[in-house]
């Protein structure tokens, strides 16, 4: 009996550690994708969405992800700016061209 839970308890440790690395092990995914898309030239490098990022709103960058958006591929960009407002803007990932600029509640 003490060996079926303790054995239960180490399954359920590993279940859990397995849910919590699953996003690192997506993030891993999303950076070998980006890195490659660049390297192609399909979608403009990071430093360039962010230099675009910046001209249309001055400050930090907080986070930048790559996703699909109605066929085409788009960089979610949040920006953190001088007043402290979080600013959330979706930028072309071929072009740099701004889609959408808002302010996060």
């Amino acid at each position: 009996m003490k060996t079926r839970a303790l054995l239960l308890l180490l399954l359920g440790s590993a279940m859990a550690c397995a849910v919590a690395l699953a996003p690192l092990a997506h993030a891993d995914d999303d950076d070998k994708r980006i890195r490659r898309l660049q390297r192609s030239g399909e979608v403009l490098s990071l430093d360039q969405i962010f230099n675009r990022a910046r001209a249309v709103k001055q400050g930090r960058i907080l986070d930048a992800d790559l996703d699909e958006d109605d066929g085409r591929l788009v960089y979610e960009i949040e920006l953190l700016d001088a007043r402290g407002r979080v600013w959330e803007m979706k930028l072309d990932a071929r072009t740099g061209r701004l889609i959408e600029l808002e302010q996060d509640d």
